[in-house]
Parts: structure tokens; sequence; C-alpha cells
């Protein structure tokens, strides 16, 4: 069993983990706005994995991601023939474990129980964030001159890395002078490889 866990691991390395074994990631109704959906949809992108979702999502992010297969959940017919599916949280918990078991479902979030898998968010303000450490905007991770960088933006690991720039300044004493952030990588579109670029800058940009 896999619990969404932060502290150590990112949420797409999480999900990684948890595909290798064929386990699915318990997590808790308070575990939101922390990039759980990010970090599946981008999992599920680059295996070209179909997404289970709720059914009143489904359009939403078919929409958003139309390179992606995504089914809304009614009753579980719908995913027939399929394998290697991956499930957002909202799922009923008796149908993510039946569909897991029947191995259909090779990954994804199962709250941790009935009332929370209903999808019932009342008691859970829109505007929550679960008390503790926050998720670090940028991680970057070396451990050696020579090796390549683990990077993690917003939790997300970073894959395909071409180029990551970081810098950062004083503005005398303990003050902030400026920080600049250059992240680019490579990402699957329609079968290519696009690239992408995260740029972040605060106060005057890093580079002469």
């Amino acid at each position: 069993m896999f619990e969404l866990n932060l502290a150590h691991t990112s949420i797409l390395e999480l999900l990684e983990k948890a595909a290798e074994k064929n386990e699915l990631i318990h997590v808790r109704a308070r575990q939101r706005r922390v990039g759980k959906t990010s970090a599946l949809i981008q999992f599920a992108r680059e295996n070209n994995y179909t997404i289970l979702t709720k059914k009143t999502m489904e359009r939403s992010y078919q929409q958003r991601h139309p390179d992606l297969n995504i089914i809304g959940y009614v009753d579980g017919s719908e995913l027939d023939g399929l394998s290697n599916v991956v499930c957002d949280e909202g799922i009923p918990k008796d149908a993510v474990k039946r569909l897991h078991k029947l191995g259909v479902l090779l990954t994804g979030y199962i709250l941790e129980n009935d009332y929370d898998n209903t999808g019932i968010d009342q008691a859970v303000p829109l505007d929550y964030s679960a008390p503790g450490k926050s998720t670090p905007l940028v991680q970057i991770e070396l451990e050696k001159l020579d090796s390549i960088p683990r990077v993690f933006y917003k939790g997300e690991k970073i894959t395909k890395r071409i180029a990551v720039d970081f810098e950062w300044r004083t503005g005398g004493g303990d003050k902030i002078g400026s920080t600049y952030i250059r992240i680019k990588h490579g990402e699957s579109f329609n079968g290519k490889l696009a690239v992408k670029t995260k740029e972040l800058a605060f106060g005057e940009k890093a580079y002469e």
C-alpha cells in the first residue's frame, strides 16, 4: 500500500513507484490542492495510459487535454476491454477496489473512507490548504558535479530536462535582491517532442 506523503518524494515519482508494483495510492480528503490531478495527467501522458475520473469532470478534462483518453466513471462497464487505466480520486472506493482486482486499474488514487469517495467536499473549503509543510516551488537535487539533476516543480518531477538555470542575488543583508529560474524540458505531444520552458523572475533579472 502506498500513502500520499510529499516529505520525501514527488507525486509523479510516487505514481511511478506505485505503478511498478500495481498498487493504489491512499489519500485523505484534506490532501487537496497539492497537484495530484496534474501529476496523474502528466503520468498518463508520458505512458499513454487512460484516465478514469468522475463523470462530472470528464468533459472538462477532455477539453483541456484532447490528446488523452479520459473516461468518466458510471458503473465500470465503460472500461470493458481496457487495462493500464489510472484513476483520479472521487471514484467510489468499492468500485476502485473491484476494478483494480480485475486488472483494469494499474494505479491511481483511492480515498480512505466511503464518505470521502462520494466526492462531497462541503466539509472542506475550496481555499483549504493542508496544514504542515507546503510543497516547495522548485527543488533541484545534484548528487555530484557531473551527475544529472533531479528537478521538481510544484512537487512534480521534471523529465526530459534540457537546461536548468537558477540564480539568486542578495539585496543587501538578509534582503532578497532577485531570483531567476528557467527550466527547459521536453514534453511529448501527439507523438512528437515539444520543448517547454518554465521561466520565473523576481526583482531585477539575474542574468546580466
